[in-house]
């Protein structure tokens, strides 16, 4: 199964529903990207805008000027623009001047093309230099262009602007860009011309028409050099087709609507390769400055369709043809000039991928749902729990099995107790066991009533808590098995959670109720009253406030030591999970309203509102708070920016994710999901 690749950062807009394009600039330091009414530079690496512009309407061209000065913008209305990249202030408008946008490649000059008229002008002043001659018959019209390395010369793909499309109507003319003059017309192809790409030599334009052919043409004399692909008997019009050579002008990629990406030798049209895709379309192709990879735009559309595991673009072996890694669904994807980076856009979003950075460090296999992950402190084991009737210990970095703990039912939860290197599984069968996480010796078995769904240590690792659908509580010396006080809730207790000092242990259960109880004695300090079942409680790591998490839809904040209620937040569905950031100042909570949310705790405001296409099950901080991970029933696990609320990172499962934690060092997240696997996710680095 191919990796995805690790994903850098991300360019979001809320409800932005368009496409975007996106242009590196030269340097590879910044991206240009059209998001959510607006054109936007931002920092690659960092997702950190750099400045934006407002539009009226959706861009159909976007490009960064070769010497990384300027972004053109061409419109559907026939108005291009052109604007500072680093300030974002607009340097002029170019008036019925077309769609299409193209640098010279020594940023002197501005081509646009609209159906009628290719326009070129002056960069630096935007004056009108030339217009180029429209196409000869009034049925063909301008379909994309493109210049020369050298930026002496200019070429047009033309086709049929009708349907049924007429026979032969399409061809490639060059011209000269300092005169104006016809250099050279290409014989008419089988389809309308709607990708082409010069060969970085200058001798040769590959071409990818309407119809599926695929061609290399003499750019000098217009003629025939190689047939790579043949004419299709089934006329799409306006599918997807897109062509580009390799940075040694030898090989050529192309990309159509027949889901095939294929790399051809550009002498003889031999094909070398080519990679399937999941869905119809390939929207763009591109390959990187070595030219040992390609990377392509794809998504999964097609009607009626299964979903794949492996839809969307791809990072590819331009040699074999082998997967490197996926980019998700995406409707561009470009290299940055220095080949490190890929770049994807798709609807509302601009992700920045890092192709060679594996994302997924090593996959935990069990034989049912996974229902809970926990970390070792050092971030070499990983502890799971599963609906295979077994708890486990895995090595986080081959994902080789350690240690199998066995139960008589499903396991619901487990924990890493560091200190003393032991594990604790608590299952349905309604008893905890504790083993070595090293050697997998049993250490005790601590009796329940009913299936046991939460645990936790204290701190120290001397004690542990327990909470049970038997409507109980218990907290047992973790060394001895021997148990020291039972709580008493009128339903299952859902979730239990020590303070940081190990004094406090918060409760809370289907009765509607949350408790604070003195974890020495057992006696009550508070009673907290939701109206629906309390499904997490967390204590604030100085131990101030208590967190509850309910299905009355509500997440409530509580003084830990005095109980009072500080601030009600309010879902429109059941809340899941709550959890505080490490310096306590963030709160965030997980719904069944398909949200995340964050919460200043100093004054209960809503700060970000994180969407998932599913009830959100599972919620974690990074331990230095700059992180939120979530889990959803979308079969995604997220990270967002918790400074921006931007997603930083997405990675698709095959079920509902139910778990997500990171690692004490934060280079590490685990996953826990019902497609029976744990996962091993390397964390977004660190800026």
């Amino acid at each position: 199964m191919t990796r995805m690749a690790r994903l850098v950062s991300s360019l979001q807009a809320k409800g932005a529903t368009v496409m975007p394009k996106v242009s590196w600039s030269p340097d590879s330091r910044w991206v240009a990207t059209y998001l959510g009414e607006h054109i936007r530079v931002s920092e690659a690496r960092t997702g950190i805008e750099r400045c934006r512009i407002t539009v009226d309407e959706v861009p159909r061209s976007l490009a960064y000027s070769p010497d990384g000065k300027w972004v053109a913008a061409g419109f559907g209305s026939g108005m291009s623009m052109v604007f500072d990249a680093a300030t974002g202030v607009l340097r002029y408008r170019l008036v019925a001047s077309g769609a299409s946008v193209s640098w010279s490649w020594d940023s002197s000059w501005l081509a646009t093309g609209s159906s009628e008229v290719v326009l070129v002008f002056d960069a630096a002043t935007g004056g009108l230099r030339l217009g180029l001659p429209a196409p000869s018959s009034p049925q063909e019209v301008v379909k994309t262009l493109a210049w020369s390395p050298d930026s002496r010369r200019l070429a047009v793909g033309s086709g049929s602007g009708f349907f049924p499309p007429p026979p032969d109507l399409g061809g490639v003319r060059v011209f000269d860009a300092q005169s104006g003059a016809e250099l050279s017309r290409s014989a008419p192809q089988s389809g309308s011309v709607t990708s082409l790409a010069w060969s970085p030599d200058k001798r040769w334009i590959a071409t990818e028409c309407e119809d599926g052919s695929a061609a290399v043409l003499d750019a000098d004399t217009g003629a025939l050099r190689t047939r790579l692909i043949p004419p299709s008997a089934t006329v799409i019009v306006f599918r997807t087709a897109a062509v580009a050579f390799s940075p040694d002008s030898e090989r050529v990629v192309t990309g159509g609507a027949d889901s095939l990406a294929r790399v051809f030798d550009a002498a003889s049209g031999v094909e070398h390769c080519r990679v399937k895709h999941a869905g119809r379309d390939i929207y763009s192709v591109a390959f990187s400055r070595d030219g040992r990879w390609v990377a392509t735009a794809s998504d999964r559309w097609v009607l009626g369709a299964e979903p794949e595991q492996e839809s969307g673009g791809v990072v590819f072996d331009a040699g074999s043809g082998t997967k490197l890694c996926l980019l998700g669904d995406c409707a561009d994807a470009k290299f940055s000039p220095n080949g490190r980076l890929v770049a994807s856009a798709v609807q509302g979003t601009v992700r920045i991928f890092d192709p060679d950075v594996v994302q997924e460090r090593s996959r935990l296999t069990h034989g049912g749902p996974v229902n809970a992950v926990s970390f070792s402190e050092d971030g070499r084991r990983v502890a799971t729990a599963s609906d295979d009737d077994t708890a486990r210990v895995f090595d986080a970095d081959t994902g080789g099995e350690l240690v199998r703990q066995a139960h008589n039912g499903p396991v619901l939860t487990v924990a890493y107790d560091t200190p003393l290197r032991r594990i604790a599984g608590g299952g349905r069968d309604g008893v905890v066991r504790l083993c070595d996480a090293e050697t997998g010796a049993d250490a005790r078995q601590l009796q329940h009533d009913g299936a046991v769904g939460t645990l936790a240590f204290s701190e120290d690792g001397l004690s542990l808590a327990t909470g049970s659908a038997d409507g109980t509580a218990r907290l047992f010396d973790a060394t001895t098995g021997s148990q020291r006080f039972k709580l008493v809730h009128n339903g299952e207790v859902e979730t239990v959670a020590y303070s940081r000092d190990g004094k406090r242990l918060a409760t809370g259960s289907a009765d509607g109720t949350a408790g604070i109880f003195n974890a020495r004695t057992g006696a009550r300090n508070a009673e907290l009253v939701h109206e629906g079942a309390v499904r997490a409680v967390v204590f604030s790591f100085d131990g101030a406030l208590l967190a509850t998490a309910s299905a009355d839809e509500t997440a409530r904040v509580f003084d830990a030591r005095t109980g009072a209620e500080l601030f009600r937040l309010a879902h429109e569905g059941a809340v899941r999970a709550v959890v505080f950031s490490f310096d306590g100042a963030l709160l965030a909570t997980a719904s069944a309203d398909e949200t995340a949310r964050v919460f200043d705790t100093r004054t209960g405001a809503e700060l970000f509102r994180l969407a998932h296409d599913g009830v959100v099950r599972a919620v974690a901080f990074s331990s230095h708070g700059r992180w939120l991970a979530t889990g959803g029933a979308d079969g995604t696990a997220r990270v967002f920016a918790t400074a921006t609320g931007a997603e930083v990172l997405r990675v698709a499962h095959d079920g509902a994710v139910g778990a997500v934690t990171f690692s004490s060092d934060e280079k590490w997240i685990a996953t826990g999901c019902d497609d029976g696997t744990a996962r091993v996710l390397a964390a977004p680095a660190r800026q």
